[in-house]
């Protein structure tokens, strides 16, 4: 069996909708044709998918963010992504990301099928977010609400020079992003100046030690860190880091044991990405049973910071800076 299938149904009587059968991964080796098929099919006139995700066991991030591209690009004849029996491991990436906004998710196909016939799925042009009120900021992710489409005479349509979405203005003022809180002034006439970020709003998240959970904490982390311009070989070093200090914690604070959970917050600047640690079990040393244990992180990372909680734990810094040029 190949590294991942795919079987294109068309739905008889529903014009411009296919179910794409998945089975595999969609991993470095398999995105390639992932997009390319799914690209043949588009092609063909369909604007509606519904992905039977039951067989899929991994989705990296070049996958996710090609998803998000072709739920963009199917606007005309409300077009739409619909995903079927996703696999805990895999949503809990789209949970952890915010990207239930930009899909519906279903139990069945039945039910992905009862949804296209009742209810059309937004377009680009209604999942637009409209920002009518200068310095009031929409949730993250919010194309939840439909939204008329803009007008050309009183709405502009801008790019977030950060996170690349589409946001559609009315009147001169300063906005925040919905998606990732850049802040911008707008002076009118779709001409806007993104102000240079600083530090985002930290992102908390309690995590069991399953290897999905990693996984997915690793997706988070590539996506924050792609916005902020680090390079491949800059994310395959916190990526070395993440892994290292997530399995000493398991291994030499919890004492292997899969029933406890870690704290992780990620914050990042224009130049820096930033993760701290916390657990609640044994001490950890930099010199354990004759070796460090946090060698590797050590090695990946600008800056490392072991410090032991007064009642327990151990509470680690972890940063790395962007290289420039």
């Amino acid at each position: 069996m190949p590294d991942l299938a795919i079987q294109v149904q068309v739905v008889k009587g529903l014009p411009g909708t296919a179910v794409v059968i998945l089975n595999g991964s969609i991993d470095a080796k398999t995105v390639i044709i992932f997009q390319t098929h799914l690209n043949s099919v588009k092609e063909r006139g369909i604007n509606r998918f519904i992905l039977d995700m039951e067989s899929v066991k991994y989705v990296n991030s070049t996958g996710l963010g090609y998803l998000i591209n072709l739920s963009d690009s199917l606007g005309e004849g409300h077009g739409g992504i619909s995903l079927v029996k996703v696999q805990p491991k895999v949503k809990v990436v789209f949970d952890m990301l915010g990207l239930n906004a930009f899909f519906k998710i279903y139990g069945t196909r039945d039910d992905a099928l009862k949804a296209f016939t009742t209810e059309p799925i937004a377009g680009p042009s209604e999942q637009t977010v409209v920002l009518g009120t200068p310095g009031m900021a929409a949730p993250a992710f919010a194309p939840a609400v439909r939204l008329a489409p803009p007008t050309v005479e009183t709405q502009h349509q801008i790019e977030c020079a950060s996170c690349k979405a589409v946001l559609s203005l009315r009147e001169p003022g300063t906005y925040k992003c919905p998606r990732c809180l850049a802040l911008f002034n707008y002076s009118g006439g779709g001409k806007a100046n993104f102000l240079p970020r600083r530090r985002s709003l930290p992102v908390q998240l309690s995590l069991s030690f399953a290897p999905e959970y990693t996984e997915g904490l690793l997706e988070f982390i590539h996506r924050i860190a792609r916005g902020v311009g680090f390079t491949n070989g800059a994310m395959k070093q916190v990526d070395e880091a993440v892994r290292d200090t997530v399995q000493t914690i398991h291994r030499h604070s919890y004492g292997g044991n899969d029933n406890n959970i870690y704290h992780v917050q990620v914050m990042t600047t224009d130049k820096e990405i930033e993760l701290r640690f916390a657990d609640y079990g044994n001490s950890l040393s930099t010199d354990g049973e004759g070796k460090d244990l946090f060698a590797t992180t050590r090695g990946a990372m600008d800056r490392f910071e072991l410090r032991h909680h007064p009642k327990g734990g151990n509470f680690i810094v972890l940063s790395k800076m962007k290289k420039e040029g």
